[in-house]
Order: structure tokens, then sequence, then C-alpha cells
């Protein structure tokens, strides 16, 4: 257990450094137990919607496709969705709902585009009008 939990420390250092994309590659080809990959769901997060390389967030996608159905990762998504709306940035939302998308959470998905189509900012509207939503 001890060495999960160290494991665990040392993937999420490297998910916030320049060996990112290698953590990331790694835990594709390990596919380590669901246990060891909430803690680290933050930090893939991050690397999905912050990111500004695409090869880095494609492949935090793919990470996250592969525990889509686990309802701690579930939720471990939605707690750092919402900590980026507050950030009102349009690369933000628009990965969210990327993401979303990749994942196949309609309800999250249909539930944020009306967020977004509410928003103030014009950029994260379009969010809206780009997926299609009508009214």
């Amino acid at each position: 257990m001890q060495d999960e939990a160290v494991m665990v420390s040392d993937f999420g250092v490297a998910l916030a450094t320049v060996d990112r994309e290698a953590a990331l590659r790694i835990l594709l080809e390990a596919l380590p137990r669901v246990e060891l990959i909430v803690p680290l769901v933050v930090d893939i997060m991050h690397a999905a919607i912050d990111s500004s390389r695409i090869p880095t967030i494609m492949l935090a996608r793919e990470v996250l496709q592969h525990y889509k159905d686990e309802s701690r990762v579930r939720g471990a998504i939605h707690i750092c969705v919402a900590t980026y709306l507050a950030e009102n940035d349009e690369w933000h939302y628009r990965r969210i709902a990327e993401l979303y998308e990749v994942l196949n959470y309609q309800g999250e998905l249909a539930n944020f585009l009306q967020l977004c189509k509410a928003n103030a900012n014009p950029e994260i509207q379009e969010i809206a009008d780009d997926a299609g939503l009508e009214g």
C-alpha cells in the first residue's frame, strides 16, 4: 500500500511538471486501479483543460475516458469543473464542453451549454452556439 501511495505522489508531481505528457502516457499504458486514479483526477483535469498543448489535452482526455463510468472519477471531474467556472475563461469553458462530449456525459454537457448560453461573455456564449444549442 505504501508503494501505491508513493506512486500516486510521484504521478502527482510528474503531472504538474514538464513530464506531464510522459506521466499521462504511462497512465494510459498501465491503466491503474481507480483507487489510484481518483487522487490524480484534479491533475489530469488540469492537463485536459488548462494545457495549451493539444497532445497533452488529448492524452488527458484519453486517460479520463478509461475511467468515465467510475462514480468517484465522475464526481471528482464535477468538482474540478466547478473550480474553473468562476474564472470565466473561454479556453477553459471550451475544453470543458469538449471533455463532456468526449466522455459522453450528455446531461452534464447540456447543463454546461445552458450555463455558457447564459454567460455575459460573448465568447463563452459562442460555445453554446457552436454546439447548436437553440433558443
